[in-house]
């Protein structure tokens, strides 16, 4: 089971960086959530308009696991999310920026689908990289 679960991490993460809503959504549960460390949380009609700004505007974008590690219904990882801004990102125009985060991810499963996500990001996202300035409120949760 821990096998398929770690599969199943990889499957999800790989659908969001494509911006495949209808391929990341079949990896979740239907009340799916996502917590970040401020107590805020999302669920999947949240995060689309993320997955489509990240797919238009960082097209390569890419997460490595460096570290994954599960049990019976958790799976936990560290990875590293990198794209390139080639796309228009909210007010930036394309810069050719890379950018690179860094997160710590515990997922929970339930009957074979990620129930729950618990996110963890160091460093500035992706906005504030490719701007230098925060990232407007609505962003908090875009990256």
């Amino acid at each position: 089971m821990t096998q398929s679960n770690i599969e199943l991490l990889r499957r999800a993460w790989a659908a969001y960086n494509r911006g495949d809503e209808d391929a990341f959504a079949a990896c979740l549960t239907d009340d799916w959530r996502e917590y970040g460390p401020d107590g805020g949380s999302a669920t999947l009609e949240d995060e689309r308009p993320t997955m489509e700004l990240h797919r238009l505007a960082f097209p390569d974008k890419h997460t490595e696991f460096h570290r994954i590690v599960a049990d019976e219904d958790t799976v936990a990882c560290h990875c590293t999310v990198t794209a390139t801004h080639t796309g228009k990102y909210l007010d930036a125009e394309p810069t050719g920026a890379r950018v690179v985060v860094h997160e710590m991810m515990f997922n929970r499963v339930r009957a074979g689908r990620i129930a729950e996500t618990w996110a963890m990001t160091a460093g500035p996202g992706f906005y504030e990289q490719i701007t230098g300035r925060e990232a407007p409120e609505a962003l908090d949760n875009l990256g």
